[in-house]
């Protein structure tokens, strides 16, 4: 019985691999589609509750993006915008206006693919919805000598503010549903492809302090219906 029961649990973690890898193909698919791009992420989540969106780079040819300045504009009588951590050395200024947040940057090497520049995290103020609109300042390739402007398509995002919800073990996105993007998240996080997850405290479905492939597979066997 032991030895069925690892083999159900390994096919199972196979299949978070294999998710995460096609969604993985997906996202390099979208942004061939459309060019470079500067992209920003949408969720839905509860009143009183938090969660986070990407602001991304996409498909950026060599030499690479060698300087950024990007504002994110929102509803701050929807939303409440709690923290930003910008990456590759930038900066974000959660001050730059009531209703927007800029994220600034530079790389003498320039980035080229896909790039995370910055995770958002909000809060939602109450039901409604908030559109997350891009605009850019400044967005250049990192041309020796000479900065060239990047023509970036921008793939705007938003944030949903349902009715609150009560927290089920295994939401590791706060959506009030426990499914298998849940599963997905927690096996991104443990292998270290994201930073970190809107709902920690419920990802972690075992209980023994560890995010990782295991919280995944109990997670699947709970969707499938295989354990309560």
């Amino acid at each position: 019985m032991g030895g069925l029961l690892s083999k159900k649990l390994g096919a199972i973690i196979a299949m978070c691999v294999l998710t995460v890898l096609g969604l993985g193909l997906l996202r390099s698919s979208a942004a061939s589609a459309v060019g470079p791009a500067v992209s920003i992420g949408s969720l839905e989540t509860g009143v009183e509750f938090e969660g986070k969106v990407e602001l991304e780079a996409l498909a950026i040819a060599e030499p690479g993006l060698g300087a950024w300045t990007i504002d994110v504009h929102y509803d701050p009588e929807v939303v409440t915008l709690l923290e930003c951590g910008a990456e590759h050395g930038g900066l974000c200024n959660t001050h730059f206006a009531e209703n927007a947040v800029r994220v600034t940057g530079v790389s003498a090497k320039g980035l080229d693919g896909d790039n995370f520049l910055a995770t958002l995290f909000f809060g939602c103020k109450k039901v409604g919805s908030s559109d997350l609109a891009l605009s850019l300042s400044v967005f250049a390739d990192a041309t020796p000598g000479g900065p060239q402007p990047i023509d970036a398509n921008l793939l705007q995002g938003g944030i949903t503010c349902t009715e609150g919800h009560d927290k089920l073990l295994g939401d590791a996105n706060c959506d009030g549903e426990v499914n298998a993007v849940d599963a997905t998240l927690i096996l991104q996080n443990g292998a270290k492809m994201i930073e970190s997850l809107p709902c920690p405290d419920l990802a972690d479905v075992n209980g023994d302090g560890a995010i990782d492939a295991i919280d995944a597979a109990i997670v699947l066997q709970k969707v499938a219906g295989l354990i309560d």
